[in-house]
């Protein structure tokens, strides 16, 4: 294709991919061929390709609290450590694709500068002292793009006193950022693909995605190329990930953490509000973040929506009560899914916790209200920012491309949502909202603690990950954005070639085509994760139990291998 002919977005894209790819050093690129194509699982590259050194391994193979540990006590310098993880994510890009801007060597220079102040003040910089932190595509910082996949985005550099309150927070709490990470066009998809950097896989199955919209950060955290990262929820963009790669997140009720300054997808929508949270290999790494963000008071000065909640440390009863949720009546989750949550069950009840059922009533209610409450301007604000380069509108947006294009088929679905059409649809979030509220409530009769149940044990999606370009169904998780609950995520387990598939006849044609596309052998060896799921505004008190649920899962799993005394 001449240049002529070439479309402004592919000019753009092309560039900017180039740039990205060029700021990876020579000896930090594996050999052409190293890593085969069609080679699945590359979960254990990183370790064995040879680029990385013993100690390099082990930095990275180190949870982010105990790494700041080290750097406090000087058995690491932040230098060291952020050297190791620039290579690691490095490595993860070149498997994976999972970066979109890299400034590898301004971190080492912020590096630099903290150790030096370190060695002359023996004052640590705050409780994420030297930490390398990754952050989502859409969180600005000073000198990169934040194109959150748009060609048009592109080319649109940060300057100083644009930059998110989050980046700023990080930096005051001593963290070093070295990488922002891929998402889909707008981050309106539950997997990870744009025109400018392509599609992000998943680490454990390059067959299958790594979620959305925070895919990205979800494949380089499960390759280790970062120690803690960062993304945003609207619908499930952290949860999703986190559970398609075998991480722990915490999704926040709107107002517990800053979102001031991002680049949204959606500027201006708020009758789902977003929300920013952590996305890390262990818990003690999600707990990490959210008490180093509360502690700087984002409230005084970041934020204008935060809310005067500071870090609250809780007592959790010994004996817990878990609601359980199987199905949510419109899709039913696929076998290694079941098997997580029912391995969940069980380990729970082993530790001495109570489980009971929890049913939701009219399922589909909140599904077609989801889409009343997102739909009102998405329509017209995609079709905008992709006409300024002439992108051509992504798969998997159809229905908004009808929409914006006005192609009435006879009812108003395609039909864009009024003012009106909007109050009317947050009325009935409310109602639905205190529906929920008096079924949770109802619960304390059934618990036998007193109190009622203490979390909500539900799937995070029906696949353990979804194949490329097949997620098509986000219910599980975007109920509790609508509702605004806190959730958090727990890797539970892997989904394997002896998952039976049951004979199963789906209650509707997207029901059946989920399970006439599933097949053990295509989903082996993903992870499996399970999301709980706590009342609004009560993160702390979840993240708690989420410990509790998560010690018993080891425990089990403990003396499954015959490690119990």
């Amino acid at each position: 294709m001449s240049e002529a002919n070439i479309a402004p977005w592919q000019r753009i894209a092309q560039s900017k991919k180039a740039r990205r790819d060029s700021a990876i050093p020579t000896d930090w690129q594996l050999h052409h061929g190293q890593v085969p194509q069609d080679r699945l699982n590359v979960i254990d590259v990183p370790v064995k390709c040879g680029i990385l050194t013993p100690c390099e391994v082990e930095i990275t193979e180190t949870d982010a609290p105990v790494l700041v540990k080290k750097m406090i006590n000087m058995e690491y310098s932040s230098y060291q450590v952020i050297r190791a993880f620039c290579k690691r994510a490095a490595i993860a890009q070149q498997l994976v694709n999972c970066l979109s801007e890299v400034f590898f060597d301004k971190a080492l220079e912020a590096a630099e500068k903290l150790d030096a102040e370190y060695r002359a003040t023996g004052l640590t910089r705050g409780p994420l002292h030297g930490l390398p932190v990754s952050l989502k595509d859409c969180f600005k910082i000073d000198g990169t793009d934040a194109s959150i996949g748009y060609t048009a985005y592109a080319d649109r550099p940060t300057k100083k006193d644009e930059e998110s309150e989050i980046t700023k927070i990080m930096r005051e709490s001593g963290a070093i950022l070295f990488c922002k990470t891929n998402v889909p066009t707008g981050m309106m998809a539950g997997e990870t693909y744009n025109a400018i950097y392509g599609y992000t896989a998943n680490p454990y199955n390059r067959n299958l995605s790594s979620g959305g919209s925070s895919g990205g950060e979800s494949a380089l955290l499960a390759l280790r190329g970062s120690p803690l990262g960062v993304g945003t929820d609207v619908g499930g963009s952290v949860r999703i990930p986190a559970s398609f790669c075998g991480l722990y997140c915490l999704k926040p009720s709107s107002g517990r953490f800053p979102t001031y300054g991002l680049q949204d997808g959606m500027q201006g929508q708020e009758a789902v509000r977003n929300s920013v949270g952590p996305m890390a290999k262990s818990l003690d790494g999600v707990e990490l973040w959210s008490r180093a963000v509360l502690t700087s008071e984002p409230w005084m000065h970041a934020d204008p929506d935060c809310l005067p909640i500071q870090y609250r440390d809780v007592d959790i009863p010994k004996k817990l009560c878990f609601g359980l949720l199987l199905d949510d009546g419109i899709v039913k989750p696929l076998a290694p899914v079941s098997r997580a949550l029912l391995q969940t069950k069980s380990s729970l009840e082993a530790a001495g916790h109570t489980v009971i059922q929890f049913n939701i009533d009219d399922p589909l209610y909140t599904d077609n209200l989801k889409f009343a409450l997102y739909r009102s301007a998405a329509a017209d604000t995609v079709k905008s920012i992709l006409a300024q380069t002439k992108e051509p509108w992504p798969r998997g947006m159809e229905m908004l491309e009808a929409m914006a294009n006005k192609e009435n088929k006879g009812d108003d679905s395609n039909c864009p949502a009024t003012v009106t059409d909007l109050w009317k649809a947050q009325i009935k979030r409310t109602e639905y909202a205190k529906h929920i509220l008096n079924s949770w409530a109802a619960t304390k009769t059934r618990t036998g603690t007193g109190r009622e149940m203490d979390a909500l044990l539900i799937p995070c999606t029906v696949w353990p990950a979804s194949e490329k370009y097949k997620f098509i169904y986000d219910n599980y998780t975007s109920l509790w954005n609508v509702l605004d609950y806190c959730a958090t995520t727990v890797p539970v387990t892997h989904a394997s070639y002896t998952d039976a598939k049951p004979e199963y006849e789906g209650r509707s044609e997207l029901e059946a085509k989920v399970w006439r596309d599933y097949s053990p052998e295509k989903f082996a060896g993903a992870p499996v994760g399970i999301q709980l799921v706590g009342r609004r505004l009560n993160e702390e008190y979840l993240l708690g139990v989420t410990r509790a649920c998560d010690n018993a899962l080891k425990a089990a799993k403990n003396i499954s291998n015959g490690c119990g005394m």
